[in-house]
């Protein structure tokens, strides 16, 4: 009787100490997370006719491995980028991942988790165009998706105008149609290339050209954003950092970017 006594505790210890460690491990099970994100950055996210969320690229494989790693599950809300940062701020969302970048104004009102990735800026130009470096942008009017961080990299070319629209696939029509006198249009490196093979003319031919940014200043990161204070914050990051150090975060990164 003793034997079999001992034998019941230790097999109850074993399932407790089971349970604590997937508790550990998925310390976010059981949850539904709302993600607020702006699904018009190609490769990071777009919408999708295949995926069962609506949407893939970057952003949506990383948030699917969280997922698992976390145990959560997410609800995604479209809206516009400048719209993201105050959905935080009103508690209408738990984050947001959409090819944002960390900033110190950001970060005045809301909290990042670690660099997942980082790229090259780009600009698409008119295929005829002149434009080839930073320095042949000075006094021009150059365009980016409105509340991007290229809006302070456009501000600080000598005598540019910066022009904002909605969304990258805007920008790339901008650039093409000459609307507002834009002669230019930034984003990431990859959003170039896509813009440089998407927009066409009625008979295929390309209507925009790309060149890396290459100049002295911010780089593009991407992070993930928290209301102030978020628990999920140092959560998030623990997972992350896994990530990257895994390799699964490069491999993804080539996948969606290069």
């Amino acid at each position: 009787m003793l034997k079999k006594m001992l034998s019941l505790v230790m097999v109850l210890s074993l399932l407790c100490c089971t349970a604590a460690f997937a508790d550990e491990a998925k310390p976010l099970e059981g949850k539904n997370l709302t993600v607020a994100m702006s699904p018009d950055f190609m490769y990071f996210e777009t919408v999708s006719e295949t995926e069962e969320c609506g949407y893939e690229g970057l952003d949506i494989d990383i948030l699917k491995s969280l997922s698992e790693k976390l145990g959560f599950t997410f609800t995604i809300t479209p809206m516009a980028f400048s719209s993201l940062i105050g959905t935080l701020q009103t508690g209408n969302a738990d984050l947001v991942i959409s090819g944002m970048s960390a900033t110190e104004e950001r970060a005045q009102v809301v909290d990042f988790s670690i660099t997942y990735a980082e790229t090259d800026f780009g600009v698409v130009v008119p295929v005829d165009s002149d434009i080839a470096s930073y320095d042949d942008l000075k006094g021009k009017i150059i365009c980016c998706s409105q509340g991007a961080t290229l809006e302070q990299v456009i501000q600080n070319i000598e005598g540019a105008t910066l022009v904002t629209y909605q969304g990258q696939s805007a920008v790339g029509l901008a650039v093409a149609q000459q609307s507002d006198g834009v002669a230019a249009g930034m984003t990431s490196i990859n959003g170039s290339k896509k813009l440089a093979n998407t927009v066409l003319a009625e008979d295929g031919s390309p209507l925009l050209k790309y060149f890396v940014l290459e100049y002295d200043g911010i780089s593009d990161v991407y992070n993930i954003a928290f209301p102030k204070g978020s628990e999920l914050t140092e959560v998030f990051n623990t997972a992350l950092q896994e990530m990257i150090d895994s390799g699964e975060m490069d491999e993804l990164i080539k996948k969606w970017l290069y």
